[in-house]
């Protein structure tokens, strides 16, 4: 906070198992530092059970808590998916997510997959936060499915007063906030 940092990102959950081991203590000190927060998932699923079986995990991880920012699904790896596999799992895992938690739900990817992934009537529905870390005035020449993006990774190795080590940067808009803030309900355990 004293560095300037106005939202944080917490990584909540990965797979239908994984909860981040310093997921609660970063959402406690993030919280009580004045921050704005929002959580994301990695989803690593390669079929749609798989999917909903990885949004009733996350939802059940970030239970109880009260995001400032829209929930994310971060999907980067594919296993040798199709497209049209791809945006099957995508959409059960965003509707889940959404229907469990009652929050927003966007897209976190990189320039390749926002140009060769990810299709249309995705990006017309989902808005993305996109990692890019070039020139990111840039990116309103590059052509993908989305016209506009909420918020931009422009960095890996970004240094910060206060944190150890080379942590992500990004830029946002306000579009990345939720329209109003309250606590996650309980959904119980997501493996039951």
């Amino acid at each position: 906070k004293k560095a300037g940092i106005e939202v944080v990102y917490i990584k909540a959950s990965q797979g239908s198992n994984i909860k981040d081991a310093y997921f609660d203590i970063n959402y406690e000190n993030a919280k009580n530092n004045g921050l704005k927060v929002g959580f994301y998932h990695f989803l690593t699923a390669t079929n749609e059970y798989e999917a909903e079986e990885e949004a009733r995990f996350f939802a059940s991880v970030i239970s109880g808590k009260v995001p400032d920012c829209k929930l994310v699904m971060d999907y980067e790896v594919f296993g040798g998916s199709s497209r049209e596999e791809i945006e099957r799992i995508s959409r059960v895992f965003l509707e889940t997510v959404e229907e469990l938690t009652g929050k927003e739900v966007i897209i976190y990817s990189d320039l390749s997959n926002a140009q060769n992934i990810f299709n249309e009537s995705l990006a017309e529905e989902y808005e993305l936060w996109i990692a890019y870390y070039w020139d990111y005035n840039e990116l309103i020449n590059i052509e993908t499915s989305w016209r506009e993006y909420v918020g931009v990774q422009y960095t890996d190795r970004g240094r910060i007063n206060g944190i150890s080590g080379s942590v992500d940067r990004d830029l946002f808009t306000s579009e990345i906030f939720l329209g109003e803030t309250s606590e996650i309900p309980s959904t119980g355990d997501a493996r039951t």
